[in-house]
């Protein structure tokens, strides 16, 4: 049985996409699109700098891709700018039903705790500001190793914070590449599916696919 349960942050904990209304007052009618250009620009430089062994900071890095995003739909920005709108990744809204699924979980005495290729101070503002900090038993950034998912050698982060068995883990990711890499490593794997997408399989499959994380509670308690 798992005695730790790991998720990802950006799109299985909290939704990226709820940051688009923030470009509003800059491009309201392609707002949606910025933002989801922004979002698929971060992954898409993660990997390529991860592929370089160029890293840098997630929080650099995000903002890059900002700059990016707003030169492609022509959009006239100032430093301050950026920085407003980079804070919308300090306050992103969690998914409904987290707080509830995660009281439940931690009710089954499962350590729960989080990794992401963000930066200790995104991911320390973005958990404070939300009403699931008191449930996060650790804060695991990838800017420990200085390598970004899914290396493995980010995901050999959580065997330095929990000395269990990797039998005992269960990682948790919308995002199948996330997936694929812990799985990878050797961890059991449970994909969040929001959007009826198709998994991207690299090698690996999910050892459970679920709809939202409170389909995940309910196949953990069929499990014990």
């Amino acid at each position: 049985m798992y005695k730790v349960i790991v998720f990802d942050v950006y799109g299985t904990m909290f939704d990226v996409n709820s940051i688009k209304a923030n470009f509003d007052q800059y491009n309201k009618e392609n707002a949606g699109e910025i933002a989801s250009l922004w979002r698929k620009t971060q992954l898409h430089h993660a990997a390529l700098r991860q592929v370089m062994q160029r890293y840098i900071r997630y929080d650099d890095l995000t903002k890059n891709a900002l700059r990016y995003a707003l030169d492609v739909y022509e959009v006239k920005y100032s430093r301050e700018d950026i920085n407003k709108l980079f804070d919308g990744y300090l306050n992103l809204d969690y998914f409904k039903e987290i707080p509830k699924a995660f009281i439940e979980l931690k009710n089954k005495n499962l350590e729960l705790a989080i990794l992401s290729n963000g930066n200790d101070n995104m991911l320390r503002t973005l958990v404070d500001n939300s009403a699931i900090s008191e449930h996060i038993d650790a804060i695991m950034s990838v800017d420990e190793v200085k390598q970004y998912k899914p290396s493995p050698a980010s995901y050999a982060l959580v065997l330095k914070y929990y000395q269990v068995k990797r039998s005992e883990i269960l990682f948790v990711s919308t995002n199948t590449w996330d997936v694929n890499g812990a799985a990878n490593f050797g961890f059991d794997t449970a994909w969040v599916n929001r959007n009826n997408e198709i998994f991207d399989e690299n090698g690996a499959k999910p050892t459970i696919t679920v709809n939202n994380v409170n389909e995940l509670v309910k196949w953990l308690e069929l499990k014990s």
